[in-house]
């Protein structure tokens, strides 16, 4: 009973810190996006949950996008783990770049937004498969993704940051596993994950959640520097935001 009240106290605050951005140009894009989104029928749970859910997870991220392009030029974009795209549209309408678009499953895009915008998209493992396309990205959104690798993280982050162009910005968001707890059921420690190979079952689930210190530890080890970092709120417990560059 006791737990169940501190995580609806955490999500009273965490609707009063997004209140408070409210206003803000990109959070009014972002809820224009999540609007549109909805307007195209999409999967079921878009509207049934993720859509009043998933700023929560990456709050910080669109303004840095904002940011951070009054100093770069976005020609092109790419969000791994596209899912329901809401901040690949939001990259669209804001940067008017292409977009590249990449998902283990395709079961949660919408073809007619994918359609009405150009988006280009192919259903690939970025832990696994060769990348489809031989262009570099000046955005990579990598939002609620690394939790789910099922290998090893760093020869995937190595791939990742090769697609990266030299002054282009990767941004973040996973789980803070000092809030959320490890997930021990799969693998103890990151030095249980084995590389990338096929052939070994794929588990789609949250595989391992990193605290602070294993995160970074994972991205200096990859080549990134971190550029920007804050927590977001989460809908319970708060995830990491970042915009990393290359090292």
């Amino acid at each position: 009973m006791f737990r169940k009240m501190r995580t609806f106290s955490k999500i009273c605050l965490n609707k009063l810190k997004k209140l408070k951005y409210r206003k803000e140009p990109w959070m009014v894009e972002i809820v224009k996006c999540q609007a549109e989104i909805a307007a195209f029928d999409p999967y079921p749970y878009y509207l049934r949950k993720y859509r009043s859910v998933e700023s929560y997870t990456w709050l910080h991220i669109p303004k840095w996008m904002c940011e951070d392009s009054e100093k770069h030029k976005i020609e092109r974009c790419l969000d791994i783990g596209f899912a329901y795209g809401t901040l690949s549209l939001f990259s669209k309408k804001v940067f008017g770049c292409q977009n590249y678009c990449i998902d283990c499953v395709d079961k949660y895009l919408n073809q007619a937004l994918v359609q009405k915008y150009g988006f280009v998209f192919s259903r690939n493992n970025i832990e696994l498969d060769p990348f489809p396309w031989e262009v570099t990205f000046d955005v990579i959104i990598f939002t609620e993704v690394l939790e789910h690798f099922n290998f090893s993280c760093v020869p995937t982050l190595r791939k990742i940051r090769t697609l990266l162009a030299e002054d282009g910005r990767l941004y973040l968001s996973t789980p803070d596993a000092s809030q959320w707890g490890k997930i021990t059921k799969y693998y103890s420690s990151l030095d249980e994950m084995p590389k990338p190979q096929k052939g070994l079952p794929i588990i789609d689930d949250h595989v391992y959640q990193f605290d602070k210190e294993e995160l970074f530890g994972v991205l200096e080890a990859s080549g990134f520097t971190v550029d920007r970092f804050d927590y977001s709120p989460g809908v319970a417990y708060r995830h990491f935001n970042l915009a990393l560059k290359i090292k």
